[in-house]
C-alpha cells in the first residue's frame, strides 16, 4: 500500500474485535514513529501502557465521569450509563497514554507538542498498515485528576492524548475534505 494510499484509507475506528494486540507490537510501530521533526532534538514523549488492573481502574474512573456528566439521570439510568463507560474501556483491545514533558520555554512546548501530535500521526499510519485502526482520545478521561494519579503525571508533564488500538470490527466512509487548493492564498 503506498503512503498517499495509507494516508487518505486511514480512520479513527473506535469498535474493535476481540482480538489481543501485543506490547510487542505496539512498540515495534512506536519505534518507528518516534522519527519525526523535533526542534532542539527534545524528545518530549513518554508512553505509559495499561494493562489488566490499571486499564480496569481506567473503566471505574470512566464511569464515574461518565456518571457526572448525567448527574439529571435517575438512579437506575446511571447505572446503565456507568456500565456503558466501564466497557467502552474495557473493550478496547490495547490503551496508551502519549505524554509530553513540558520545556521551561513555552515556545519549545508548542513544538513538543506538535511533534508528537506528528509522532502520532505516523504511529496511526503503522497501525493502519498492520490492519490496526488507532482512536486519538483527548476527553475529560484522558485530563481529569484521578486519571493523572493513575498514570503517573508529574508536574512538569501533561498528556497529549488517550490512545486505543485496535483490529477494527467495521469499516468506515471517508469524509471527503475540502480540497487544499481551496485553501491556498497566493501572494
Amino acid at each position: 500500500m503506498s503512503l498517499q494510499q495509507l494516508i487518505k484509507e486511514r480512520r479513527s475506528i473506535g469498535s474493535y474485535l476481540d482480538k489481543k494486540v501485543s506490547i510487542d507490537q505496539i512498540q515495534q510501530m512506536l519505534e518507528t514513529a518516534v522519527w519525526v521533526p523535533n526542534h532542539k532534538m527534545t524528545e518530549p514523549w513518554r508512553f505509559v501502557f495499561l494493562q489488566e488492573e490499571t486499564k480496569q481502574k481506567l473503566a471505574e474512573i470512566n464511569r464515574e465521569v461518565a456518571k457526572a456528566k448525567s448527574h439529571n439521570a435517575s438512579k437506575e439510568d446511571l447505572k446503565v450509563i456507568g456500565e456503558n463507560a466501564y466497557q467502552k474501556v474495557m473493550n478496547v483491545p490495547f490503551i496508551f497514554f502519549v505524554i509530553n514533558t513540558l520545556h521551561e520555554q513555552e515556545k519549545l512546548q508548542e513544538e513538543d507538542y506538535a511533534s508528537s501530535s506528528c509522532l502520532l500521526q505516523n504511529f496511526s499510519l503503522l497501525a493502519w498498515e498492520q490492519g490496526l485502526s488507532v482512536f486519538w482520545k483527548s476527553g475529560k478521561l484522558a485530563f481529569c485528576e484521578e486519571t493523572a494519579e493513575l498514570i503517573g503525571l508529574k508536574d512538569n508533564e501533561r498528556v497529549v492524548g488517550q490512545i486505543h488500538v485496535g483490529y477494527p470490527s467495521k469499516s468506515q466512509t471517508p469524509v471527503p475534505r475540502t480540497p487544499a487548493k481551496n485553501r491556498i492564498t497566493i501572494l
